[in-house]
């Protein structure tokens, strides 16, 4: 029997935005760009092993021996770690993603294989990279701050000296320093302190900063990330910290290939449509609605506005109603338009009207709710 390359493992990526009325994913490669870190390349070549991105996600391909398909040509007894860098194709990922719009900007969403979070999805067990265990897809959660090497951190503490510790992943302390207050004459209320952190001798890896016990945040510790500042960073991991059903070889070091999944949900927004009657000015606001015959939801007339152009805008949205962005456009949202000149039936002028751009969305609060909005002239 001939050697050849077989799966280690591999991650999928599936996105609610690109699912359709078959339960079928499309463009499952348009979201990311999945690139090994340098120590990563070392590591696949070290150890023999194939990286291939493919539609939707990636692989890790192993060498097998010609008399065992599961056995490694290479042994694998030296891989550690394998870590992936992944870089949004597009900046309009958080805006059609169920993903928070704003927050520190250098962070990360950090998903890495030392999970126990198996879901059932659709009756198939999954493998997921994600925190949240009550939800498949990624959130909040997994987003962690990114750290540089050296850095300042400055808090404020209602003392006149504070103890900053940082442990690292099992908890030891790697950096320590007791502080005093910047300023000595402040002697009550909040004080101001700043501590210079150096963690060049450590691996990069999470770690959590404590004040006199109490812990502040954690954070991914890499200074070349921190400059490269991507979207996610995947960490898979092989040894004993890792769950028996997320191993990918087992204690004789045979390859049980595994294969981890990553889902977003689409984004599901409040719709405003701001129809503006720039060529029938003379239309009664009471006359339009904005009606939906597929996605149930009803549509309210707010008061009119008008803009700087003297145009008079009706505005309507869909109140407590969201409805979810989807890459292929949901259909039957019309303007109706009461055009009855008579005693008799109503007759009405129906305009189809289009679904909003993902990239137009708005929040009056900073956070929820979120609004799609569209401006629709007749």
């Amino acid at each position: 029997m001939e050697s050849g390359y077989r799966t280690l493992f591999a991650v999928e990526f599936f996105h609610e935005f690109y699912k359709q009325a078959d339960n079928s994913y499309s463009h499952r490669d348009e979201d990311f760009d999945i690139v090994p870190t340098s120590d990563c390349k070392a590591a696949l070549k070290n150890q023999g092993l194939l990286f291939r991105q493919v539609p939707g996600g990636f692989i890790v391909l192993y060498k097998s021996d010609p008399g065992n398909s599961a056995k490694p040509l290479i042994p694998l007894s030296d891989l550690s770690r394998l870590r992936f860098l992944l870089m949004a194709k597009t900046p309009n990922l958080v805006y059609y993603s169920d993903l928070p719009l704003t927050g520190e900007r250098s962070a990360i969403f950090y998903l890495h294989n030392r999970q126990n979070n198996i879901q059932d999805i659709d009756g198939t067990d999954e493998l997921l990279l994600i925190q949240d265990t009550s939800s498949p897809y990624l959130s909040a959660l997994d987003k962690t701050r990114l750290r540089a090497e050296q850095f300042t951190y400055s808090f404020s503490k209602e003392s006149d000296s504070a103890s900053l510790t940082i442990t690292d992943r099992q908890l030891m302390p790697v950096f320590s320093q007791t502080l005093e207050k910047l300023d000595p004459e402040v002697n009550a209320g909040l004080r101001e302190f700043s501590a210079q952190v150096d963690l060049s001798l450590q691996t990069s890896d999470i770690y959590t900063l404590v004040i006199d016990g109490e812990v502040q945040e954690s954070f991914y510790l890499d200074s070349q990330l921190y400059r490269k500042q991507p979207f996610g960073l995947i960490d898979i991991f092989q040894n004993t910290d890792v769950a028996d059903e997320y191993q990918f070889i087992d204690n004789s070091g045979q390859v049980t290939a595994k294969t981890y999944r990553v889902r977003l949900n689409n984004r599901s927004t409040i719709w405003r449509y701001f129809i503006g009657l720039k060529y029938r000015d003379s239309v009664p606001p009471e006359n339009l609605d904005v009606v939906s015959t597929v996605f149930t939801a009803n549509f309210t007339r707010k008061t009119s506005i008008t803009l700087a152009d003297n145009t008079q805008v009706i505005p309507f949205d869909s109140g407590t109603t969201k409805i979810p962005l989807k890459k292929a456009p949901l259909k039957g949202f019309t303007l109706k338009r009461d055009i009855t000149t008579g005693p008799g039936h109503s007759v009405y002028e129906e305009t189809p009207l289009p679904n909003p751009d993902i990239t137009n969305i708005a929040t009056e609060t900073g956070s929820e709710p979120i609004y799609s909005q569209v401006y629709f002239y007749i």
